[in-house]
């Protein structure tokens, strides 16, 4: 409930990519990206498993419905890391139609 993405239209979520840079790569442990609607249902985007700087969660098979005042997040289930990744960044986009 921190990074709330507000829904202003009813739709349907078809596609998300979700990039991740991080300075110090870490282990390449399975790292699980989610769209989190109205803080109650996870929608898996990818799980990446790669001891590598930049990460690509994927996914365009989404079909997850949409109203206006709806909210989303994206949520990130971080495994147990034999060596953290650093200094962390995500971006990336949902698309709606």
């Amino acid at each position: 409930g921190q990074s709330k993405i507000y829904i202003r239209a009813a739709g349907t979520i078809k596609r998300a990519e979700i990039y991740c840079y991080s300075g110090t790569a870490g282990t390449n442990e399975s790292w699980s990206l989610y769209i989190r609607k109205n803080n109650t249902t996870d929608t898996l985007i990818a799980t990446v498993s790669a001891a590598t700087s930049e990460r690509v969660f994927s996914n365009t098979a989404l079909n997850i419905a949409v109203a206006a005042g709806d909210y989303i997040e994206i949520k990130a289930v971080n495994p147990t890391w034999a060596t953290n990744p650093l200094t962390t960044i995500f971006g990336g986009y949902v698309y709606i139609e």
